[in-house]
């Protein structure tokens, strides 16, 4: 596939993510369900009974499952952005080339992801309940009416997760930075938040508009796994017999596997998006590409 680079507008954006995702089907679910696999692996443990004797809290179990399944979803992603990026750059790649390709960024990405993800969300929410305490002692001090209070507090609690989508906007594209660029923590946070500086409405409605999608489709895969489970069982995992674990974890699979890379296509190619709009990127690449290229020998002249 040769792509030319320009200004891509929000629709052909999108468009341009289900083409990818469409034409090299086979490749991105590979890339999704290798870790994946582990994660499968675990639950399968899980199932035999064997994991609770290693770990009898199921709080613990829970938590253990959790990373496991962030650490998964992080190494497809780096090994994503790889395939994506030789694709728009109309090089070859494959499933191995992709993961050899990403394996330098990966314990970078995996710090970096969780950071950017993480630390959002615990300093909105400590913010928020700061927030609520105080307003709700302010409040009762001067009389106000319940009614009047419990809306403010609710306002105040609100202002946290306004503030992790500001921060989680602004680092939206660290991923594809630290997989392209190389780069430490602060490099990449610095980069993602100014390749994304004035573009983060937009960003926020290609990422709604494709996990919106994603989610549909998760559920629509997984709909005929969880059919077999009864409602306890699905309410209170815990409970959960081992065909139960077993009937869930496929589900998760087939679902993570086929539509988890949708949104890293989607997010690399707004990276380089940006970097065609702010840094001129085509026109470095088409420079590149000339100057790499042998230039033919001169005729000799004759005497």
């Amino acid at each position: 596939m040769v792509t030319i680079l320009r200004p891509l507008s929000t629709s052909e954006l999108l468009d341009r993510t289900f083409h990818l995702y469409r034409n090299y089907f086979l490749l991105f679910v590979g890339i999704a369900a290798i870790p994946q696999l582990a994660v499968f692996a675990l639950h399968l443990v899980d199932a035999a009974l064997w994991l609770r004797r290693v770990i009898p809290a199921q709080g613990l179990r829970t938590l253990l499952f959790v990373v496991a399944a962030f650490v998964a979803v992080e190494i497809s992603h780096a090994a994503t952005v790889s395939a994506v990026s030789s694709l728009h750059l109309s090089r070859n790649t494959g499933i191995l080339s992709s993961y050899s390709s990403a394996k330098s960024s990966l314990l970078r990405v995996l710090g970096i992801a969780s950071v950017t993800f993480g630390a959002p969300l615990v300093i909105a929410v400590i913010l928020g309940v700061i927030l609520a305490s105080v307003s709700a002692g302010i409040l009762v001090s001067a009389g106000v009416a319940i009614w009047v209070r419990t809306a403010i507090i609710g306002v105040a609690f609100l202002t946290a997760p306004v503030l992790a989508l500001r921060w989680w906007l602004a680092w939206s594209l660290v991923v594809p930075v630290t997989v392209i660029e190389g780069g430490g923590l602060r490099a990449s946070m610095r980069r993602s938040r100014s390749l994304t500086m004035g573009r983060r409405g937009r960003i926020f409605i290609i990422y709604i508009l494709v996990a919106l999608l994603t989610w549909v489709i998760a559920i629509l895969f997984q709909a005929p796994f969880y059919s077999m489970l009864s409602w306890k069982q699905i309410l209170r995992p815990a409970h959960a017999t081992s065909l139960a674990v077993i009937v869930s974890a496929i589900g998760n699979l087939l679902s993570t596997s086929l539509v988890g890379p949708l949104l890293t296509i989607a997010f690399t190619l707004i990276y380089y998006d940006e970097r065609v709009r702010r840094e001129g990127f085509d026109l470095q690449l088409m420079i590149s590409t000339l100057e790499s290229q042998p230039t033919s020998a001169s005729p000799a002249l004759a005497l």
